[in-house]
């Protein structure tokens, strides 16, 4: 393949924080062997190996938890003295992280920033909220500290975006939100719908976030993005950017919106793969980065099966006058149970509304865009 993506665990489902929301907790716990603990360096070889071996032109290494920090320093820079000692054919390398920042040193800093990491960091915004479920192991409030490492990637000049969370109680208070990081000189977010454990239902906890609450979100969320880029202070809002991409008659680059699921090779600590972040339990195991090729992974029955169950072919969504923008939506959304396959989003309604409601401003956008062009 001419592009490899790579996801990476290494240390497991392990976390130095209790995120009362933490999807992959849920996952863990849906799985014989909650963790495999810290990756070893042999496994870490393999997949570099196996990853040069099967991409032609590019290769990334996405990293994330649990908390992927917690396997050291040591591991990164190991990983990447390999990577640079195997990568005999000069591919294009990309790494990235998701990190809670908890423990972020200078040395982790300046090690992100020598060597070209994408840093996505979580914060749920301004204090209050993130402090009411981003808690970390003793129980103790995160957002200072949080702070702290977005300071320090400030002063060593790491690529960083940030990553909040969207529940019930956030989603009342998107202005605050989005406040915060505007004035802060986050210009870079993405918000990430509160995920229903597997095989529950939807609404039950109290973080849920309702399609009522979804719909106004975005509708709310989507005013100040449009505001923002139509006076010239552009703000990148992951999901958004997506939408002005589509409109614009570009490619998304976001899974969720490509309306069926390519597939992803997700590597827990142990070298097992699984097809996606979101189904890393034993019934989607793929194998054994240990013992199989990424060719193989990716040809194997549970990938193939994986891969066609995403695809949701109704009347509703053919003849919807929105699904060029929609597709669907995220796998993840249409299909809360572990081995079934994906039906109708539970967010359809909020999405018909919301996706109807902006057509006409992405429009706008899209020939404003064309006329600085």
């Amino acid at each position: 393949m001419e592009h490899l993506t790579v996801m990476i665990k290494p240390a497991s489902s392990l976390c130095n924080m209790r995120c009362s929301y933490c999807f992959y907790c849920d996952v863990a716990e849906n799985r014989d062997t909650r963790s495999y603990g810290m990756m070893a360096e042999v496994t870490a070889v393999n997949i570099i190996e196996k990853a040069f071996e099967a991409a032609a032109r590019s290769v990334s290494f996405i990293f994330q938890g649990g908390e992927p920090t917690l396997a050291g320093l040591d591991f990164f820079r190991f990983f990447n003295g390999k990577v640079k000692e195997l990568n005999k054919n000069k591919l294009k390398v990309f790494y990235s992280i998701q990190t809670n920042g908890l423990d972020i040193s200078e040395d982790f800093a300046k090690f992100f920033a020598d060597n070209s990491f994408l840093v996505g960091l979580s914060m749920d915004g301004h204090r209050e909220l993130h402090d009411f479920f981003r808690i970390d192991a003793g129980g103790y409030p995160t957002h200072s500290k949080v702070l702290k490492t977005a300071k320090l990637f400030d002063r060593y000049k790491v690529e960083y975006n940030i990553l909040s969370v969207i529940t019930a109680q956030t989603a009342k208070h998107i202005e605050k939100i989005y406040g915060f990081f505007k004035t802060g000189g986050f210009k870079y977010l993405q918000f990430i719908p509160c995920l229903a454990p597997l095989g529950s239902e939807p609404f039950v906890l109290p973080q849920a976030l309702t399609p009522a609450l979804y719909e106004e979100f975005l509708t709310r969320l989507f005013k100040l993005y449009y505001n923002d880029f139509m006076a010239g202070n552009y703000i990148s809002i992951r999901f958004f950017d997506n939408l002005v991409n589509i409109a614009a008659g570009q490619p998304a680059e976001q899974c969720g919106t490509l309306g069926y699921c390519p597939g992803q090779l997700v590597i827990e600590g142990d070298g097992s793969v699984y097809p996606c972040d979101f189904y890393c339990v034993d019934y989607w195991r793929l194998g054994n980065i240990n013992e199989m090729s990424i060719d193989e992974l990716g040809k194997t029955d549970k990938m193939k099966a994986f891969c066609m169950t995403s695809i949701y072919d109704a009347d509703k969504c053919r003849e919807c006058n929105v699904y060029n923008l929609c597709r669907g939506g995220c796998r993840r959304d249409r299909d809360l149970s572990i081995a079934g396959a994906a039906g109708e989003n539970i967010y359809c309604e909020a999405l018909y509304n919301f996706y109807t409601y902006t057509k006409p401003y992405l429009t706008q956008m899209v020939k404003r865009l064309q006329t600085k062009g």
